[in-house]
């Protein structure tokens, strides 16, 4: 099929309706095309295990994607970026893996993350893991860590008392929620250099300048990090800085 440069094809994760690709659309104002899959491997139950598993899935979504006319590939759901990888650079062996088998740009919401934190050129880093259970928080501070960054505190909203802790159940945060995390950490870890908000399912498009003012440092999340690098590949504009 022949290709136009301006085709993203999104990766969504099981179980879950991703606002990535409307968010997207509508930032670009049209000047895009978008093309969606999902990855739903048998009785996946977002376990360590079947995470850990996912990637022939991965793999087998973005070849169909760019079968289509893709030129670059998004994944947003950021466990399938760090759990069951070391640190960055073997996640992004990973990227390169599918970029092979599918013969387009793949970036994954952690691979953004890290682009911008090396551009930003910072080492403290504060977490804030939103929705993240313990065992997926704990694990993706021994990822940064082992990524080459000083990570001084990390905090969920459970964490932080401002959910009570649930049976298993994710509901994810609204913006006031994901401002008083932010606030609470820049409140807790006046060293950090920059605050990382962690999972695609927190969504903080709309509150991008908010978190800038609350924090007094850069904001890096899941959402706005995957379409700024997105949009530097595409050369577009988006109507925030990070």
């Amino acid at each position: 099929m022949i290709k136009n440069d301006n085709v993203i094809g999104f990766i969504s994760a099981p179980c879950w309706l991703d606002p990535a690709p409307d968010e997207l659309r509508a930032l670009a104002h049209g000047k895009i095309i978008i093309q969606q899959t999902f990855v739903h491997p048998p009785e996946f139950d977002y376990s360590l295990k079947h995470i850990t598993e996912i990637t022939p899935h991965l793999e087998n979504a973005a070849f169909s994607l760019a079968s289509a006319g893709c030129t670059i590939i998004a994944s947003p759901a950021t466990p399938f970026g760090y759990i069951g990888y070391k640190n960055i650079a073997k996640s992004r062996l990973s990227l390169k893996k599918i970029e092979k088998i599918s013969g387009v740009k793949c970036i994954s919401s952690i691979s953004a993350i890290f682009d911008i934190l090396e551009y930003k050129k910072v080492q403290k880093i504060a977490l804030a893991c939103t929705y993240y259970p313990d065992e997926w928080r704990d694990l993706w501070v021994s990822f940064v860590r082992a990524s080459g960054y000083e990570v001084v505190g990390a905090q969920s909203l459970v964490n932080q008392g401002i959910r009570s802790k649930t049976n298993g159940e994710v509901e994810y945060p609204n913006s006031s929620e994901i401002m008083e995390s932010v606030k609470k950490i820049s409140e807790n870890y006046p060293n950090a250099e920059a605050i990382v908000i962690s999972g695609s399912g927190a969504r903080t498009l709309a509150i991008t300048e908010q978190l800038k003012k609350i924090s007094n440092r850069p904001v890096i999340a899941a959402d706005t990090a995957l379409f700024s690098i997105i949009a530097k590949q595409l050369d577009i504009k988006v109507p925030f800085v990070i």
